[in-house]
């Protein structure tokens, strides 16, 4: 997923569920920084890695892809363990988890799980560590180049809402907008969770959020869509960049806090793989 989804829709969704302006910032900003944070600070953590050389680290496999973004669906007696299944039990145990932290960390938490659980849902079909399952071109397209890590030769396609795409490796046609409704469901469930709403299927359908996300989705202009999902959010003027100017400074101890324990989290979950 890329911003306009970890951190707009996020963000709608939050406010959709009744949870209060100032909250739902937090939340959408933590999912959309866990993308950002690309240098680890002096002890601190890294949760992307922004150079695709590096994903040819096993460290950064282990300790950033894998527990962040490529949360894998299988067991030990999977075909393919490590590979990344929509909606998977191993995060939405993450999503628990961040939902039962201290109040101190619950929204950061919250946010860098929820970021983990919606890539399930764009990375399906793919895992966080070097393998050649991961290829979807032939030795002969430039693209192979590319480390074969996650989606790495497919570039940004299976982040994009908007987008349908064909993988190669199955011929399967991928439809995007299907996937991220999908997860847009499933963050919105969460967010009722954390703010004690108890019929977020009765507020989904009373917001009408099925049809206008759909209409959202399909907007192939990516700045015109993150302008309809902050009209969704009630707050036109809402951008990304002001609110992580004003949180990233004043929750950086706590988000690096909050990403250990998920990182910690996250590698206890694997343990059996």
């Amino acid at each position: 997923m890329q911003k306009d989804f970890h951190f707009y829709v996020t963000y709608a969704l939050a406010r959709s569920a009744g949870i209060k302006a100032q909250e739902a910032k937090e939340i959408a900003w933590a999912d959309q920084y866990t993308d950002d944070l690309t240098d680890a600070e002096l002890y601190g953590i890294q949760t992307q890695s922004e150079i695709l050389g590096n994903w040819r680290h096993r460290q950064v496999q282990l300790s950033v892809l894998v527990p962040f973004h490529f949360i894998p669906g299988g067991t030990a007696k999977s075909e393919w363990p490590w590979m990344v299944t929509e909606n998977n039990a191993r995060a939405t145990a993450l999503v628990e988890a961040a939902l039962g932290q201290e109040d101190g960390l619950k929204r950061l938490s919250l946010g860098i799980a929820l970021h983990a659980l919606q890539d399930t849902f764009s990375h399906q079909g793919f895992s966080g560590w070097d393998e050649p399952r991961n290829s979807c071109y032939p030795w002969y397209y430039v693209q192979s180049a590319i480390p074969n890590v996650g989606h790495a030769e497919m570039l940004v396609v299976p982040d994009v809402v908007d987008r349908n795409w064909v993988d190669a490796r199955t011929n399967e046609e991928i439809k995007n907008p299907e996937r991220a409704l999908r997860a847009a469901r499933e963050t919105f469930r969460w967010l009722a969770e954390y703010v004690g709403l108890a019929e977020p299927g009765v507020q989904w359908t009373k917001n009408r959020l099925d049809q206008k996300l759909r209409t959202i989705f399909a907007e192939t202009n990516y700045d015109e869509r993150k302008q309809k999902l902050r009209l969704l959010a009630g707050n036109p003027r809402l951008r990304y960049s002001k609110v992580s100017a004003s949180l990233r400074d004043k929750h950086a101890a706590a988000f690096q806090c909050a990403a250990t324990q998920h990182l910690s989290e996250a590698i206890g979950l694997c343990a059996d793989l």
